[in-house]
């Protein structure tokens, strides 16, 4: 499925405060500000059916909650009345489903709705909301594979459109990962943190940078600026830390294996050095001009 094969359809607000939109394909949702009136609007249009699917709260526009239900109308009203702590302000839901009840719905599936809930939660935090959610890996059977793979471009599709998203989820290998999924990995691997910012940090007693890199053409660029004592190419001349890589699980590499790929007197005299990852077949990469190191060895894993 291409997006020139799906088609995107957005009703204006009804008298109940209801926006439907929904695409030519499968993908069918009702947009809601929180209020009795609209919820009890919404039952009445469903006939007090069942309509399993994925829900997503927002907070503020940039605070999201995702997750998915047997009877969404069911849940949306216990959201309503008994709010969870960690998103008990929410103001507006997106309801989910292929417009069919539980009897014929695709989403009746519990498989293909959890699959489908962890899609949307590393979705939405690939797009830099704040998702107070965890979502659960399931096995799929090639049945629901298929299912989940057709539903996952559809949505991604209607998210584009609807303007919430624009950034597709990477592949796996390339995919970010997150702050507090950073430090779960570093405690996994017995690392201690002493000291935590954003982009600096003291692990297992040592310096360490803490990058994402920004997706070049090259590859995944990282930049080493100078300028200040105890700067990150002041470390790199003396081999002295690592460097954090927020890729593929996390990279943790030596500053002395990066010094051997970048090591020439002019080079390190720079104010920048721009260095390069990249991925493939399950390995990773580090390249600086001509030079390229197999850095797949300090992956920490989850």
């Amino acid at each position: 499925m291409t997006n020139d094969d799906i088609g995107y359809i957005e009703d204006p607000v009804n008298g109940s405060g209801i926006r439907r939109s929904r695409t030519t394909k499968s993908i069918r949702a009702w947009t809601i500000k929180r209020s009795l009136k609209s919820l009890h609007a919404l039952d009445e249009e469903m006939g007090e059916l069942d309509f399993p699917g994925i829900y997503i709260l927002f907070e503020g526009g940039k605070k999201v909650y995702v997750g998915e239900a047997k009877s969404l109308i069911k849940r949306l009203d216990n959201h309503h009345k008994t709010p969870e702590e960690k998103i008990k302000n929410w103001d507006t839901v997106i309801l989910l489903n292929d417009g069919r009840s539980a009897k014929h719905s695709d989403f009746n599936d519990e498989v293909v709705r959890k699959t489908i809930e962890l899609y949307l939660i590393e979705l939405f935090k690939t797009n830099k909301y704040t998702v107070v959610a965890q979502g659960e890996k399931q096995n799929l059977n090639p049945s629901e594979k298929h299912l989940v793979d057709s539903l996952t471009k559809e949505l991604l599709f209607f998210f584009q459109k609807t303007t919430l998203i624009t950034k597709d989820i990477e592949n796996q290998e390339e995919k970010e990962v997150f702050t507090d999924e950073v430090q779960s990995i570093l405690n996994k691997n017995k690392m201690a943190i002493d000291k935590w910012a954003e982009k600096e940090a003291t692990i297992n007693g040592e310096i360490t940078f803490i990058r994402q890199g920004s997706k070049k053409a090259k590859g995944y660029q990282v930049t080493i600026r100078g300028g200040k004592p105890g700067s990150f190419i002041d470390c790199l001349k003396t081999k002295t830390g690592n460097l954090l890589v927020r890729r593929d699980g996390i990279l943790m590499i030596p500053l002395s294996i990066i010094y051997k790929v970048v090591n020439d007197d002019t080079t390190l005299e720079q104010d920048t050095i721009d260095v390069y990852f990249t991925f493939k077949d399950k390995k990773a990469f580090l390249s600086y001009k001509k030079n390229t190191v197999d850095v797949t060895e300090y992956r920490l894993v989850k």
